[in-house]
């Protein structure tokens, strides 16, 4: 690796240790969560092995509750579609109550992954609570189901450790998906996961106005 983009890791490193905690997610790896975007956010995800595959989401907040999806699909399983979605936010996540949304992703069912409607349940804890032990500064589980590849049980967990880092787990009602993030700065997200075995990585980026 040439000086230049090593001095820039390592200057992320340190901005990363000396941040504070990571951000909050409206959406995991392949499952929505039932918070959303404060602001645009743009993420892509590029398989590591394989034929240059990958895909790009770009969320966006509307009114006080509502968020629009929209996640183009460069090869992905061949494919070159466009889909187009929303959430609507029934209930944000609270001090006691959960948050709650319904949504329905790839509205024309043109993509790899097809329709999808659900309804998801997410309920932040911050260390300390319910016994939520050092050094998990948050953790954050969620519920949901819905239909086609959501069509039976939706579950995740995203645990925050300290450096902004978090190690994301989800069954997507087909399979088991992991991920480790780090947040070395407020906007960005680097992104490391396993879909299904198949090794993903990329980032997002988001802009709060």
């Amino acid at each position: 690796m040439k000086a230049g983009p090593l001095l820039a890791v390592l200057g992320c490193l340190l901005a990363g240790a000396l941040a504070p905690r990571a951000a909050r997610a409206d959406q995991l790896i392949q499952i929505p969560t039932a918070d959303r975007v404060s602001g645009v956010r743009g993420e892509y995800l590029h398989r590591f092995e394989g034929g240059g595959e990958g895909y790009a989401t770009l969320l966006v907040p509307v009114g006080l509750a509502f968020e629009l999806d929209f996640r183009y699909y460069n090869g992905f399983d061949r494919s070159h579609n466009l889909e187009g979605g929303g959430l609507f936010q029934l209930l944000p996540d609270g001090i006691v109550t959960p948050g709650v949304a319904v949504g329905m992703w790839d509205v024309s069912d043109h993509s790899p992954l097809g329709r999808r409607a659900f309804i998801v349940v997410t309920k932040s804890l911050q260390q300390g609570q319910l016994g939520i032990p050092k050094p998990f500064q948050r953790v954050q589980l969620t519920f949901g189901t819905g239909t086609g590849r959501f069509t039976g049980v939706l579950a995740a967990a995203r645990f925050d450790l300290p450096a902004r880092f978090s190690v994301v787990t989800e069954y997507d009602a087909r399979r088991l998906n992991v991920g480790l993030w780090w947040n070395p700065l407020r906007p960005l997200t680097l992104k490391a996961e396993l879909q299904n075995n198949n090794p993903f990585f990329g980032g997002d980026l988001r802009v709060r106005f």
